[in-house]
């Protein structure tokens, strides 16, 4: 039994008696540029890779980073110590949720406010990492404790504040009558 190929090979001359018309050929060619864009895309993929790449490198340094530091200072920090930490996160929190509710009223108030308890937040942050030092272990940890307390006063005062002003305010504008 012969194959297709060979057939095929045998048969050339017949199978080759019939020539496409010009016409065809002219439509396989205006079809086959139809499709081609004249936007050229490689230069804007070849960026857009670029950028892909370089911005997930900096999310995984980032991460990596930060989650060395962390672990690192959580790791020195005594049970004692997360456990006030927890307890002063949440009162901050609490008293920044109500210094907050007094944003529209006062808002460059509260900005400044913002100001102050960011820039202690900073000093915190720098301490975390000291904690690793075992020389200076209780000297940090009081640093930190401090800290932690001077937010919630910063913030105590804040609302003072801010409930001074309300009620200068309501003196203003109900004042007593006799």
């Amino acid at each position: 039994m012969k194959s297709l190929e060979d057939i095929i090979k045998q048969n050339r001359e017949e199978f080759d008696t019939e020539i496409p018309s010009e016409l065809l050929w002219n439509n396989i060619h205006a079809n086959l540029h139809k499709h081609k864009s004249s936007f050229a895309w490689k230069p804007y993929m070849a960026a857009a890779s670029i950028m892909i790449f370089i911005m997930g490198t900096w999310l995984i340094a980032n991460y990596k980073f930060d989650s060395k530091n962390s672990t690192v200072a959580q790791s020195a920090i005594p049970n004692e110590v997360k456990e006030a930490q927890v307890q002063f996160a949440s009162l901050i929190e609490l008293k920044r949720t109500e210094l907050n509710s007094y944003r529209d009223a006062h808002p460059e108030l509260i900005n400044e406010f913002d100001k102050q308890l960011t820039e202690l937040k900073q000093n915190y942050s720098g301490l975390l990492p000291q904690l690793k030092d075992a020389n200076k272990r209780d000297i940090v940890l009081q640093a930190v404790i401090e800290n932690l307390q001077m937010q919630v006063n910063i913030l105590n005062q804040q609302i003072e504040i801010i409930n001074q002003l309300k009620t200068q305010q309501n003196e203003t504008n109900n004042p007593i009558q006799l």
